[in-house]
């Protein structure tokens, strides 16, 4: 059996074994505004910043210590409630144990002024984080670029590993508790509902499940023990939506959408956003696993991960270690045809277009520390590769073997003759074929980069083309 508290995206999902929880009330504006401009032990509050289904938020001096705070208060009409009462202490002290830089630091716990009859709203004061929640990008329709989603996702892992290292699972990390400063430093907030690993204790009834359903792992819906992966899950789900503009899975109410979780297949998140990097979608990807045992074994092991898939400080190749890189290929594919005869060509053109396609380099590439890849960094692919390899290779060796067959290359077979006597006149021209081949690629390659001549990433014609680029493959990590 199971309730709803509010809408999929925003509230916690209860669903009791017995009874449903009651339904949060929503405080109405007149109980959380009439705070500002009282003084509270020795926090002047100055304006609402915030409003929720468990409190408000305000900006308030701490005059003893002379600096801005937040001050968090649960509304009049909630004070009453024992279990929200304990969940907002348990928040507070959850928060107040973890030293961690990318967790926002409690300062103080007390109650507010009591109405006649009634019970003092509790407040903490924690650390003012001068920025918003990452939820107001979705708010304003907008969308995270996958690198700045990587560096809030190491913010956040950060922040979860110290944590896990106090024995704490959040249960409830969402894009709303994810608080980014304006100089891009993000912390994790509202820890609400967090709960020691192995501990027995509970905020709701025996059988509740706590979480927000768009954010929620498979094995925390179902009611089942959590660990730490259970985090990871929720911040695979959290930067899946920042990322692509829209969550993993939507329905119409909570249950539907945690019942998605445990039983639907996400749509990929690179078919999602084109351009973002492969590596980045398969950390988001492999976070968001079914099974706890697929995803990250630990917090060092994800971090590990998104250091790797981190941007890399390119440094692009130029023409002439380009032009070594083609002669070198030219005496490779020469001797090949001298041995072999006719069958070395369809051998040479297949090698150069799957190892460009699918290792980003020759052997003259890759002894010259040389990589073709897309733009994004992942792979050309094979489709790309064999078009830029008929750009820059197939075509110009047709012309290459037209040009042979007029006088104007009598000379230049007499040389080869004399400097290469093969008993096979094929040989022979194939030879010479190659060598005006790569000489005409030089010079396309040439003509590419005069056309790129203020283009810093020098790509050549083919390049343009098909949307790759050489760069060099050491020493580029930032």
């Amino acid at each position: 059996m199971g309730k709803v508290l509010d809408d999929p995206g925003r509230a916690h999902l209860e669903v009791a074994a017995t009874t449903p929880m009651p339904r949060t009330p929503t405080p109405p504006p007149t109980s959380v505004d009439r705070w500002v401009g009282q003084q509270v032990d020795h926090f002047q509050i100055e304006k609402l910043i915030g409003r929720g289904g468990m409190g408000a938020v305000y900006l308030a001096h701490d005059v003893s210590l002379d600096r801005k705070v937040a001050l968090k208060v649960i509304p009049d009409e909630l004070a009453a409630h024992a279990h929200l009462a304990e969940r907002f202490v348990r928040e507070a002290r959850a928060q107040a144990k973890l030293a961690s830089p990318n967790v926002v630091a409690i300062h103080f716990i007390g109650h507010m002024p009591a109405r006649e009859g009634q019970t003092g709203s509790l407040y903490f004061a924690m650390e003012l984080i001068d920025g918003e929640p990452l939820e107001a990008i979705l708010e304003r329709r907008a969308m995270l670029h996958p690198e700045e989603a990587r560096q809030a996702m190491m913010h956040v892992a950060r922040g979860l590993r110290d944590a896990h290292h106090a024995g704490i699972v959040h249960r409830d990390i969402k894009p709303a508790n994810l608080l980014r400063a304006k100089d891009g430093w993000v912390k994790i907030a509202d820890f609400g509902i967090a709960k020691p690993l192995g501990s027995n204790t509970t905020l709701t009834e025996d059988g509740a499940v706590l979480g927000t359903p768009l954010y929620m792992a498979p094995e925390q819906a179902q009611g089942e023990a959590i660990d730490h992966r259970a985090d990871m899950y929720s911040l695979g789900c959290a930067f899946y939506h920042l990322i692509s503009g829209a969550p993993a899975f939507d329905g119409p109410n909570g249950i539907v959408v945690a019942t998605k979780h445990v039983t639907e297949t996400p749509v990929p998140l690179g078919d999602k956003v084109k351009d973002c990097p492969a590596a980045i979608a398969a950390i988001v990807m492999r976070l968001m696993a079914k099974k706890r045992a697929d995803r990250f074994v630990d917090y060092d092991a994800l971090l590990a991960a998104l250091e790797a898939a981190g941007p890399e400080a390119k440094v692009y190749a130029g023409f002439w270690v380009r032009g070594a890189a083609n002669a070198l290929d030219c005496l490779l594919a020469g001797s090949l045809i001298a041995a072999i005869g006719w069958p070395a060509v369809p051998i040479h053109l297949i090698y150069v277009t799957v190892a460009h396609a699918y290792w980003g380099c020759t052997l003259s590439k890759w002894a010259l520390s040389l990589r073709v890849r897309k733009r994004d960094g992942s792979q050309l692919g094979l489709v790309r590769s064999a078009v830029r390899t008929f750009v820059s290779l197939w075509l110009p060796f047709f012309l290459g073997a037209i040009t042979l067959k007029t006088q104007g290359a009598s000379h230049l077979r007499k040389l080869v003759e004399q400097l290469q006597p093969v008993e096979a006149d094929e040989a022979r021209s194939l030879v010479l074929a190659f060598a005006i081949t790569h000489g005409l690629l030089t010079l396309m390659y040439a003509a590419g980069l005069a056309m790129a001549s203020f283009d810093r990433e020098r790509r050549a014609f083919h390049d343009l083309l098909v949307g790759s680029e050489v760069t060099y493959a050491l020493g580029r990590k930032k």
